[in-house]
């Protein structure tokens, strides 16, 4: 799962986080329904809490960076491609979904939802902060999937935005 504030979860390359979203969403051209990228399999995912960037404050607070072994199956069904963590961890921002799947749009795997970001207030106290949140992953070479995690948090201290690359990468490298 993926956390703000002190919870962070996963890290990824800084040079992600450079990557604005609009590229993200439109770099790769797209694809055929039988062009889906099958995610399946074990993945170190890694989120970039270390290397944010964005205009919320939160942006400029200094976290860890974090992984986690994670479980993905994906499945395709009248047009539609879902790719499912198995396991996932219970996120520490109980505003958060349980639920981890990714849309197939014909590019890249997808994931949306609003929530509450927690916002690390100067005194130590926490806010939770009303967001909407977008994570996309591209496929690449290798099986490794790359991308961002990008919120608009809406309003409160942290109002602004907060990106952080994201990636996954197979836990078993593929046979070639």
């Amino acid at each position: 799962m993926v956390r703000s504030g002190k919870t962070g979860f996963v890290a990824a390359a800084a040079t992600a986080a450079a990557t604005s979203l609009g590229a993200l969403l439109f770099a790769a051209p797209p694809a055929h329904a039988s062009e889906v990228a099958a995610w399946n399999g074990e993945y170190i995912m890694a989120l970039g809490t270390n290397a944010k960037t964005g205009t919320s404050i939160a942006a400029s607070q200094n976290e860890f960076a974090h992984r986690t072994m994670a479980s993905i199956s994906s499945t395709c069904a009248a047009g539609a491609c879902v790719a499912t963590v198995n396991n996932p961890a219970p996120p520490k921002n109980d505003t958060m979904p349980r639920t981890v799947e990714f849309i197939w749009n014909g590019s890249q795997w997808v994931r949306e939802f609003t929530w509450k970001w927690d916002c690390l207030l100067p005194d130590g106290t926490i806010e939770y902060d009303p967001a909407k949140s977008i994570t996309v992953y591209t496929p690449g070479e290798y099986g490794i999937l790359t991308g961002v995690f990008h919120t608009d948090i809406l309003s409160g201290t942290c109002k602004g935005n907060v990106d952080m690359p994201v990636s996954a990468k197979p836990a078993t490298p593929p046979v070639t």
